[in-house]
């Protein structure tokens, strides 16, 4: 985690009366979050999953778009964020049976 991050997390708890337990568990919970994010998928499963999820965060972000958006214009845009989903599920399990 970049130095200043670190300092404005601290800072940041520090000034709402958090104790300096709870800024270091935060800290620790961080930084096993960005570890996380940088081990790479090393099984076919562990891959299928990472696209799955991703597939659904995409979704997620796609009807948030489609919310904002009024009648007809609203539903196609919904119809074809449910059609991308499917196709990036359908590639995930494809690229799963095919052991890529």
């Amino acid at each position: 985690m970049p130095t200043f991050r670190k300092y404005a997390a601290t800072m940041l708890f520090a000034t709402a009366g958090i104790s300096t337990h709870a800024v270091h568990a935060a800290q620790d919970a961080m930084s096993r979050a960005e570890a996380r994010q940088t081990v790479e998928d090393r099984t076919p499963q562990a891959q299928f999953q990472t696209s799955k999820r991703e597939a659904n965060a995409a979704y997620q972000e796609a009807l948030a778009e489609c919310k904002k958006m009024r009648g007809t214009d609203r539903n196609k845009c919904m119809s074809e964020a449910k059609t991308n989903l499917q196709n990036d599920l359908a590639e995930a399990r494809k690229a799963l049976t095919s052991g890529q």
